[in-house]
């Protein structure tokens, strides 16, 4: 019995030690590492989206956002003046899906995912939209061209926010500003055969376009088909809402 007695000590300080091991972890980990939130400000444009962040540390959090456009006014903005080309735009649709990681400035000393962060995310974009353009040749009648415009996007971007977590469970993020450089390809798919003369002529609209906003590229379609063309650009762009939510 005397030669067993120090073992019986060996095993129960090591339990002892364990149990408090698991003690300091469940402490210092985070009390409701999971929040769900909605982007309110996306609603305003037509747009639902919703985000899923996961704490990793009391410090850092993984996440992904999923966003779905079911209607959308035309793109205005590619509306210039020109002799040769008039363009009219249809309502927009698609998708767009966000990963992310944060890192929080102060460790969730409450448990909870809550105070200023930074960030970097991706985001995948995928839109369809509608466009006719009636086209006045050099020679010959008038025509229109109509055709669907597929956008997709590319693009990675840091944010800066602070999230605010109220009677332990409602979560108030607020993204001040996200800004990314993403890298677009459009794909223009005709209801009949194009000519070589339509495409440099819509070429030259579009590097209207681009004037407008002083950016320094060139567009020049490249025709993938009797009836396709596209071209792809690099643009800034920038992410911004608040996102309210639930924490469990």
């Amino acid at each position: 019995m005397l030669s067993c007695f120090p073992a019986m000590l060996l095993f129960s300080q090591q339990g002892t030690d364990m149990a408090k091991e698991k003690y300091l972890q469940k402490r210092e980990g985070v009390l409701r590492p999971n929040a769900i939130k909605i982007n309110s400000m996306a609603i305003l444009f037509q747009n639902i989206s919703v985000s899923y962040e996961r704490a990793i540390s009391q410090r850092f959090t993984a996440g992904v956002g999923f966003s779905y456009k079911y209607a959308g006014g035309g793109l205005g903005l590619l509306n210039v003046d020109s002799k040769k080309i008039d363009l009219y735009t249809e309502p927009i649709n698609g998708f767009s899906v966000t990963p992310e990681a944060r890192w929080y400035a102060r460790k969730c000393e409450s448990q909870v995912m809550e105070g200023f962060y930074i960030g970097l995310y991706l985001r995948f974009t995928r839109y369809n939209t509608g466009l006719k353009f009636d086209y006045y040749p050099d020679e010959g009648e008038p025509f229109r061209y109509n055709s669907t415009l597929k956008v997709g996007e590319n693009g990675v971007g840091f944010q800066i926010g602070y999230q605010l977590v109220l009677w332990k469970r409602l979560t108030i993020d607020l993204m001040f500003m996200g800004p990314r450089y993403s890298n677009y390809h459009l794909g223009y798919e005709f209801d009949q055969v194009v000519s070589d003369e339509f495409l440099q002529d819509l070429s030259d609209y579009l590097n209207d376009v681009i004037n407008r906003f002083g950016m320094d590229y060139t567009v020049e379609l490249k025709q993938s088909g009797e009836r396709r063309a596209s071209h792809t650009f690099s643009f800034a762009n920038i992410r911004f809402g608040i996102g309210i939510g639930y924490s469990f």
